[in-house]
């Protein structure tokens, strides 16, 4: 039976949970992939939802904070818009750093931050990233740190990849140790190919609603 039987995507059935290996050095924060491995690349999530999975996503984490690459294949150049993320190449992230799940409006541990992979008007450069609020939160989440957010973006003919590493203090609430589970949904948007979803069903409300996003389970060091 093909994602197209269903009345609904199969991602809607259940919740995501995945686990985040522990690396106990630090990526070098330079856009490439060379020093990520094959046990942090996330499932191909997206295929559940009965969409195109094109770009790749990695995590990692060890007591020094969270590391995310997303490796994103495109043939023509790179086009943002930060008035409408949407509407160009971007990256949506999700993250609750308590991952409760229970509640259907989102609070103070909650962000929204968007992520261009070269600053608007430019084909190359660093990536940018937005903090948004989110709509019908109880608690606005406080101001993200970027000073504790480390992000850089690589460019050649086969696409491009955005990697971030947030420490601790980046995030309000974060606290990484084994076990600890967060909450964590992914939106690509390209230009040519439209949206990828990890961690969220097309069909939910996933951009105002953290009960929806998959579940990061931090493995044991």
């Amino acid at each position: 039976m093909s994602a197209s039987d269903y009345e609904f995507p199969p991602a809607a059935l259940f919740s995501t949970v995945a686990i985040c290996p522990w690396r106990e050095r630090s990526p070098r924060i330079d856009g490439r992939l060379g020093d990520w491995s094959a046990d942090q690349l996330m499932p191909a999530l997206g295929e559940l939802a009965g969409g195109e999975q094109y770009a790749a996503l990695s995590l990692a984490w060890n007591e020094r904070g969270l590391y995310l690459v997303l490796d994103v294949p495109k043939q023509e150049r790179v086009v943002t818009n930060r008035e409408s993320p949407a509407s160009g190449d971007a990256i949506e992230l999700f993250i609750d750093t308590r991952g409760a799940q229970a509640s259907h409006r989102a609070s103070q541990f909650c962000y929204h931050l968007v992520i261009l992979p070269a600053p608007p008007g430019a084909a190359e450069g660093e990536p940018v990233i937005v903090q948004l609020p989110i709509r019908r939160a109880l608690q606005r989440s406080q101001p993200i740190d970027l000073k504790a957010v480390r992000a850089a973006s690589r460019f050649d003919e086969r696409g491009y990849s955005v990697e971030l590493a947030f420490e601790p203090d980046a995030l309000h609430g974060y606290e990484p140790r084994p076990g600890l589970r967060i909450g964590m949904a992914v939106a690509v948007h390209d230009i040519q190919r439209g949206r990828q979803l990890w961690g969220a069903s097309p069909d939910s409300p996933y951009e105002r609603d953290p009960s929806t996003w998959g579940v990061v389970e931090h493995a044991p060091a």
